[in-house]
């Protein structure tokens, strides 16, 4: 038992509520509000069913509006004064980079529902419930050349400052599982009028263009560009039900999503997550569902800790744990202990019809994998 046990909530007892922080963008750039909506959602659940061991699950998740100063801020408070066993549910594009040093310190594991820049899926302390920019970008490359047989691919990406990196290596993982390298490349997109980059794929005789920024401007001016015949595949974060409506019917657009595409709720464990959702009057996007899935996962994994649940349990439980199936994705979910986590790989791919998304047959693509 630790010494400082009368200094810190988190370190052991069995009185009193398990304390679980988060980090969420709820203001500014990347906000994500209804993501500690769902965690907290299936807590209460949890809770309404006796809780774990008789003990309540308390979820404190804090703003930090992508503003690196309340992002640090906001995990020495998790931890040094609410006393959280653990992070679970984060989901903030600059937590990781800031705070993966605090956790490693601090022995506390972190599972973010969304994990966004390169340090969420190399540290030691953290590993996300979804596949990630940059495992989902080798997955639309795979698509693009192995599915589509596409022969010239291209990428315009806007890319997050820190990001630029990771968009690299999932370039070159696909062009060690295929031999093949993209035909022409931009990483530094605008948000402004697109015709220049539409201009340059099309003098380069583009057959898939991979493309994650916004989503309208882009399709208006391909078509004036007379691309109907090119294949845009879009990343998760443009998966969205109003961005289907904008893509005109003649122009040929898919979505690589990082879980079971969650218009369709029929699909292997989308029931459980619209049930919770929908229950609590949450808003319907693919980011509550990697806040469900790891609630979840949190939840599983708590109930395998024989003796009080503390912060140095907490995190020996997810270093030990067992991988977890998980319907709603591609791969088996594990924490364990290496340096770098990236267990969830693969995506599922919908295309725009008819002013919505069809789901594409053949399961989740997983690149390297029959």
């Amino acid at each position: 038992m630790s010494l400082t046990a009368g200094c810190n909530s988190s370190d052991s007892g069995t009185d009193g509520p398990i304390k679980v922080g988060a980090i969420n963008g709820i203001t500014g750039l990347f906000q994500t509000p209804e993501v500690p909506k769902a965690v907290k959602a299936v807590f209460e659940e949890v809770n309404a069913a006796g809780g774990i061991n008789g003990r309540k699950l308390e979820l404190i998740s804090k703003d930090d509006a992508m503003d690196p100063s309340r992002s640090g801020q906001a995990a020495r408070e998790l931890i040094q004064s609410n006393g959280v066993v653990a992070l679970a549910g984060s989901s903030s594009a600059v937590d990781c980079g800031l705070n993966r040093a605090t956790y490693s310190k601090n022995k506390i594991v972190s599972i973010p529902a969304i994990g966004v820049d390169p340090a969420c899926f190399s540290s030691p302390n953290i590993a996300p419930v979804n596949p990630g920019p940059y495992a989902l970008t080798t997955a639309m490359l795979y698509y693009a050349s192995e599915t589509l047989k596409r022969d010239k691919v291209c990428l315009d990406y806007t890319v997050l400052p820190g990001s630029g990196g990771g968009i690299e290596g999932a370039i070159k993982k696909w062009t060690e599982l295929t031999g093949k390298t993209l035909t022409h490349k931009n990483l530094a997109v605008g948000q402004g009028d697109p015709t220049r980059y539409l201009v340059a794929d099309k003098n380069a005789g583009c057959q898939a263009v991979l493309y994650n920024a916004t989503v309208g401007p882009w399709f208006a001016q391909a078509r004036t560009q007379g691309m109907q015949k090119v294949d845009f595949i879009l990343a998760a974060n443009s998966y969205t039900d109003a961005n289907a409506k904008t893509i005109p019917a003649d122009m040929t657009s898919y979505a690589g999503t990082e879980w079971q595409p969650y218009t369709d709720p029929t699909l292997p464990g989308n029931d459980r997550w619209a049930k919770i959702i929908e229950k609590n009057g949450i808003q319907k996007t693919a980011f509550s569902q990697g806040a469900v899935m790891a609630a979840d996962i949190f939840v599983q994994v708590l109930k395998t800790i024989k003796g009080d649940i503390t912060r140095e349990s907490v995190t020996k439980a997810f270093k030990e744990m067992k991988p977890i199936n998980y319907p709603m994705v591609g791969t088996p979910y594990v924490f364990g202990p290496g340096n770098e986590h990236n267990p969830i790989q693969g995506s599922r791919f919908v295309k725009a019809e008819k002013g919505g998304w069809k789901v594409l047959p053949g399961g989740f693509t997983v690149p390297g994998k029959s």
